[in-house]
């Protein structure tokens, strides 16, 4: 199966009182590229540094820190998103629903990759409501951010990490 293309991808950040900017709408649209279809999805994306309110209300939830293990925290203590990721530096851990597997990945080039998680957490929830199988979400982030219209930068998968404890 060949991974969807994205076509667009925008956010737009939503008025918090006494937020600081960290609520996002994202709208995004991805092209079956064996199909010919399209899949739309919205959802609200948080940054949960420091945590918010909105943390519990989010379909997608960015957070700083490192490892499986946090991201299975973050991804049980709301369970309602769909998607997670926890992020230090180069390297973001993402967790696709409550139970699935942490899916690492480790940006390369120059630059800050604060944003590529944002963008890549909110990716993989477009893929998942497309209806891509978990199994092949990471491969085909890979792809799609090769294929981004904002041109981020190449994340690879790398084996995962040894569990201490999660």
């Amino acid at each position: 199966m060949m991974p969807p293309a994205v076509v667009s991808q925008r956010a737009r950040s939503l008025t918090v009182e006494g937020g600081d900017g960290a609520v996002h709408l994202v709208h995004t649209v991805l092209l079956n590229p064996e199909s010919g279809t399209l899949s739309v999805d919205e959802h609200i994306r948080v940054r949960c540094s420091p945590p918010t309110r909105w943390s519990a209300l989010g379909d997608v939830l960015i957070a700083p820190g490192a490892g499986a293990g946090r991201a299975a925290r973050l991804a049980g203590s709301c369970p309602g998103a769909l998607v997670v990721a926890v992020h230090r530096g180069t390297r973001c851990w993402l967790r696709p629903g409550r139970d699935g597997p942490v899916i690492p990945f480790e940006a390369r080039g120059p630059g800050r990759p604060h944003g590529m998680w944002d963008r890549i957490a909110s990716l993989a929830h477009a893929c998942l409501v497309a209806g891509l199988p978990v199994p092949d979400l990471g491969p085909a982030l890979a792809a799609c951010a090769l294929r981004a219209p904002d041109g981020l930068t190449v994340p690879t998968r790398r084996a995962p990490e040894p569990r201490a404890g999660a």
